[in-house]
């Protein structure tokens, strides 16, 4: 942005140079630039300062990654990548097998213990048989059922289903491969189709400009020429690079901590339903806060003016 400020102003100095027909000379010459750094330097520090803008910005989206609840081997995969999917439905199934045979086996044991629990019972009332079976056996039947639970809630994880709507991004999960239930080994990453957040990252130096409800731009690489309206709907209080997490270890201080970005979440006021802008993809913000509103309009000629750029940016 600095760069096409100057060039305006080059522009505009040779365009005046060449009307007005000023002769070039040492102090012509030396009266442009110095007063193209006065002039720059302020504008450019009024901006940054009170209406920032940020190229670190990106839209957030939340993921899962699915974790087998028990050990098995993949029988059926049941979804396609990239196409979307209802909470509920199946994503893929693994072998039950072995966790069915163990669901046969508890019920046919606890099946038995209610049977001799109910006979038990009846010796007690005749007085045939002791309290002690009669209790030994009620232990065994609710032991049994606890067991079967567990047994059934295998035997379910063995089908897989997405927790709310969504879609699989990149499968790479095919039959035969093993879901273990470790969480560092998920079979799958489940994109969640929430709103995107978009963040914004600014420095710390602007930090008292930028208020929750300031008016802001956001342009795309992506859609060049276009500006998005929006305004800042959050702050958040707390940076990452601050964080501590519970350890033996204490604080040490260092000199060359980094900064730290501040982020700002951004709300769209554009209808943009009908865009291809996928979730993940960078932009450039700019904040316009409520002082030294002359220069808004500076900052904004730049975001166009970058906006435009982008028309002409290959890698």
């Amino acid at each position: 942005m600095e760069t096409l400020l100057i060039l305006t102003y080059s522009t505009v100095c040779w365009v005046i140079f060449k009307i007005f027909k000023i002769p070039v000379n040492k102090w012509s010459l030396t009266t442009v630039v110095l007063g193209g750094v006065i002039m720059m330097g302020t504008i450019l520090a009024g901006m940054a300062y009170f209406h920032p803008a940020s190229v670190s910005a990106r839209s957030y989206f939340i993921t899962t990654p699915v974790v087998s609840n028990v050990r098995a081997k993949v029988i059926e995969v049941n979804i396609t990548p990239n196409v979307p999917i209802k909470k509920g439905d199946l994503l893929c199934r693994l072998d039950p097998t072995l966790y069915q045979a163990r669901v046969d086996d508890i019920a046919a044991q606890l099946a038995l213990a209610k049977r001799r629990l109910k006979e038990s019972e009846v010796l007690a009332e005749a007085e045939a048989g002791s309290q002690f079976d009669v209790e030994q056996y009620e232990s065994d039947v609710k032991s049994l059922e606890a067991k079967l639970s567990a047994a059934e809630f295998d035997l379910e994880s063995t089908e897989i289903h997405a927790a709310t709507d969504g879609f699989v991004a990149q499968l790479r999960l095919r039959p035969g491969m093993m879901a273990v239930p470790f969480p560092m080994a998920p079979i799958m990453t489940f994109v969640h189709t929430d709103e995107p957040i978009f963040v914004a990252g600014f420095s710390q130096q602007p930090m008292q400009n930028i208020k929750v409800g300031n008016h802001a731009e956001v342009i795309f690489p992506g859609i060049p020429g276009r500006i998005f309206q929006g305004k800042v709907k959050l702050i958040l209080g707390a940076l990452a690079e601050g964080q501590l997490a519970p350890s033996a270890a204490m604080v040490k201080v260092q000199t060359n901590y980094p900064e730290g970005l501040i982020p700002v979440l951004i709300e769209f006021e554009d209808d943009m339903s009908e865009l291809f802008l996928p979730i993940g993809t960078i932009g450039t913000v700019a904040v316009y806060s409520e002082r030294w509103h002359h220069v808004t309009i500076i900052r904004k000629m730049l975001m166009r003016m970058k906006s435009w750029q982008n028309f002409a940016r290959f890698h």
